[in-house]
């Protein structure tokens, strides 16, 4: 089944995309520092038998343009979200966040609850805000020299593997890969900025909602350790570790991952 079509809006001046399918409860799912709306595929065609799925490019990702702003903090994407909502004129959705993204799903779900039906944690990173300056500088510029060394396409070939578990179907690993490879660079600068100043735990210990926290047996860059922290502070949550998956479990085991989504959204319904 072919993925929907990519849809966009000006919003001041500036572009959002996102792509959407199915009807029901909306599940809004915001991808990572190396996807784009196109990560979540089997989602669009799976999960969107239930629920209404919507899937965004992040600012700076795919069709959507950046901030003016070179340092953008979590609350500029959280805005953006908040007039996205505005746009398709969404009253309740559930907040799906893999990697970066957690901490925008996190502090939208903690800003607009009225807003939010529930919290899925998918990979999530924490943020380095909670480092101390001088290690959170090192962090950021740490992350921004590999990219720039490499370029996108290196960048991809390179660390996108090393991600993923390590028993993945090589088809999976390519589309992982390909669409990291589309990533542009103001826009994954930007990305890492927002990074450095968040710490996703001044959001989750404040969320009250029905929160799911995903984590892959094989994932390096979000391990089990930091998946159970989150949880930990978490008023109402359930855990989830998915076997044999690493960083991308929505496209390294589609089935594994609608299997967990759904059968939270379930609950929680």
């Amino acid at each position: 089944m072919p993925i929907p079509a990519l849809q966009s809006v000006q919003i001041d001046g500036s572009t959002l995309s996102w792509r959407e399918a199915g009807e029901g409860d909306a599940l809004v799912m915001l991808h990572g520092i190396g996807g784009s709306s196109e990560s979540w595929e089997a989602q669009l065609n799976e999960l969107s038998k239930v629920y209404r799925v919507i899937a965004w490019d992040m600012p700076g990702y795919g069709e959507s343009d950046g901030f003016e702003n070179p340092a953008p903090t979590v609350d500029h994407y959280v805005l953006r979200l908040a007039q996205l909502f505005d746009h398709l004129k969404l009253e309740h959705a559930h907040i799906l966040g893999q990697s970066i993204a957690a901490v925008i799903a996190a502090r939208f779900c903690n800003d607009f609850p009225e807003k939010s039906a529930s919290f899925i944690f998918a990979h999530g990173l924490t943020g380095l805000g909670g480092l101390e300056p001088a290690e959170r500088e090192k962090a950021k510029q740490g992350r921004l020299e590999v990219f720039e060394a490499l370029g996108p396409k290196r960048f991809a070939r390179e660390k996108g593997p090393a991600i993923m578990s390590p028993t993945v179907d090589e088809a999976a690993r390519e589309k992982a890969v390909r669409i990291m490879a589309k990533v542009q660079p103001a826009g994954f600068r930007q990305a890492v900025e927002m990074l450095a100043g968040a710490n996703i735990f001044e959001d989750t210990s404040k969320i009250q909602l029905p929160s799911l926290v995903l984590c892959g047996a094989d994932d390096p860059i979000s391990p089990e350790t930091v998946c159970r922290s989150v949880v930990a502070v978490l008023t109402n949550a359930q855990f989830c570790l998915i076997p044999d998956v690493g960083h991308y479990s929505a496209s390294e085991n589609p089935v594994l991952f609608n299997k967990a989504v759904s059968g939270f959204l379930a609950d929680v319904a």
